[in-house]
């Protein structure tokens, strides 16, 4: 895995998917500046648990739009698209005739699906600081009182501890992130060719955002109206529909791959 994590580290795809993500999560911020300029060094300005990027504060969420909807592009491009490349090279009947056929694909999904967690975690986290940092005299809550939903429970729980709900949030959303991550390098296995492996990752991943009261996106933005219940239909469906794909794939390239 040592190895595996080197090479993703000195290839300058992910390097470049990596400052485009810390581009992005930093841009939100600016962007957040400019919505509170007037006001920004005041108690009128935003609390700083809303200036965070999950919680999607600035105006049009262009950033977040951009991140969290097309996630399976920047994952493909960054790590999850490898193998399409020692595809075609021959690299992997090497690599799997030396390392074995269970040990080459185990290494590569849980590979791309550990580094993709470690960089959308530090990334938010970097972004959860400088928020904290910059926002940290706002007092504006937009009118989200811990008490506005008193009937839900999960609202109130979010509400009354902003800074560790904030810090949760970021997790589940590595968490899918990696998912997202493991679905699309086993697509990638299944169908070694671009232009079948992103459209089919991106149709998966954006069938969980679409809709409006079972959108995956309600559970990785904090500070919503999204009840516990639907809180815990939408994890499950989305995260078994996701271990399916994963699971499926690895058993089918593992058994059906003739190395």
């Amino acid at each position: 895995m040592n190895s595996y994590y080197y090479r993703l580290r000195n290839n300058k795809k992910t390097k470049f998917i990596v400052l485009c993500i810390v581009a992005i999560v930093i841009i939100d911020i600016f962007i957040l500046l400019g919505n509170f300029s007037s006001t920004l060094y005041s108690s009128e300005s935003l609390a700083p648990h809303l200036a965070t990027f999950l919680a999607g504060s600035s105006l049009g969420h262009m950033m977040q739009i951009i991140l969290i909807w097309f996630l399976p592009i920047f994952l493909l491009i960054m790590c999850a698209d490898s193998y399409i490349q020692e595809y075609r090279t021959g690299y992997r009947y090497i690599v799997a005739t030396k390392k074995g056929r269970f040990s080459y694909y185990k290494t590569m999904l849980f590979g791309n699906m550990s580094f993709s967690f470690l960089v959308i975690v530090c990334c938010l986290l970097l972004n959860m600081f400088i928020a904290y940092l910059v926002f940290m005299n706002g007092e504006f809550d937009k009118g989200l009182a811990p008490d506005l939903f008193p009937e839900n429970t999960l609202y109130i729980l979010v509400n009354s501890m902003p800074t560790i709900s904030n810090v949760i949030y970021i997790i589940f959303f590595g968490f899918f992130t990696s998912l997202c991550a493991g679905m699309a390098t086993v697509l990638s296995w299944c169908f070694p060719d671009m232009k079948y492996t992103y459209p089919l990752s991106f149709v998966f991943w954006f069938s969980q955002i679409l809709g409006l009261h079972h959108s995956l996106a309600l559970i990785i933005q904090p500070f919503n109206e999204v009840n516990l219940e639907d809180f815990i239909f939408i994890f499950f469906k989305s995260t078994i529909l996701f271990l399916a794909i994963i699971t499926v794939g690895f058993i089918y390239k593992v058994k059906s791959d003739e190395v």
